[in-house]
């Protein structure tokens, strides 16, 4: 993948969040139902699906607090609210702290007004690895986020923001966590039919750091030396093709072009505590 294509990912996506494609909405958006959680309101139709590659376990330790940490920031987002926030959100994730140099550390979303429209579909993650990194621990993941599209109005679907016809909806991230202390208790596998979990899924894990593979402008940083690697990588992985994949992020659709998946591997339905 190119500079210049990275900068065009940058452009059309945050680490969560995606910036729109081209549209003509409603003069009023629907009225989403009113948030109670995560996954109600504005983001009601909208679930996630993970994959991963062989050796890569979904349903333990590090991978899951991946998928806490990624899902509550897309919550957050989108709603607008700490109400969309994973049960244990605030101990894993620190103030934010300057590190000049280094990508920016995690900090405690800022409060912001929801998305102005409903968010609908599917938005897919697929973890390419998980490794040690001195003391902490660091995955790289991709998403895939042309599945997911607003509710304009009136039977449309796809975004109110411009977005660059050519660029990719494809995002490659980098986290970095940090291990609870040797004799904490394992957590059960997080596995169900819940989109959100009842417990507090993150284990003692801190949430550190975190980079996407865009808007650097003089190459990778050394923290992620294989991020163009990385970044071609989630291109090829992709489920479908270049071409399909820039249709469905740009102009107005049918809603059948952006069905709302059950979340997989979703969460345990009720507490184990």
């Amino acid at each position: 993948m190119t500079r210049r294509r990275l900068r065009a990912v940058a452009a059309c996506c945050a680490i969560v969040l995606v910036a729109g494609c081209n549209s003509t909405p409603d003069a009023t958006p629907p009225a989403p139902p009113p948030p109670n959680g995560p996954w109600t309101g504005p983001v009601s139709e909208l679930r996630v699906v993970w994959s991963s590659e062989p050796g890569v376990d979904l349903l333990t330790g590090p991978a899951v607090v991946v998928r806490a940490w990624q899902e509550s920031v897309i919550g957050n987002g989108d709603g607008g609210s700490d109400d969309f926030l994973y049960p244990g959100f605030a101990h894993a994730v620190a103030p934010d702290v300057p590190w000049p140099g280094v990508p920016p550390s995690v900090h405690y979303p800022e409060s912001h007004e929801p998305n102005p429209y409903p968010i609908v579909g599917t938005d897919r993650y697929h973890i390419l690895r998980i490794e040690p990194s001195g003391t902490n621990v660091v995955a790289v993941y991709c998403n895939w986020f042309y599945g997911r599209a607003e509710d304009l109005g009136g039977g449309k679907y796809g975004w109110h923001i411009p977005n660059p016809p050519s660029a990719d909806p494809v995002a490659t991230l980098w986290l970095v966590l940090t291990p609870p202390p040797d004799d904490s208790t394992p957590l059960p596998p997080q596995k169900g039919p819940a989109p959100a979990p009842v417990d507090d899924v993150f284990g003692g894990w801190k949430v550190v750091q975190k980079a996407a593979a865009a808007g650097f402008d003089h190459g990778p940083p050394p923290e992620w030396p294989t991020m163009v690697d990385d970044a071609n990588a989630c291109a090829a992985k992709a489920p479908d093709p270049l071409e399909r994949r820039l249709f469905l992020s740009t102009g107005i659709h049918p809603r059948s072009d952006f069905p709302t998946l059950p979340a997989f591997p979703g969460w345990p339905a009720g507490s184990a505590q």
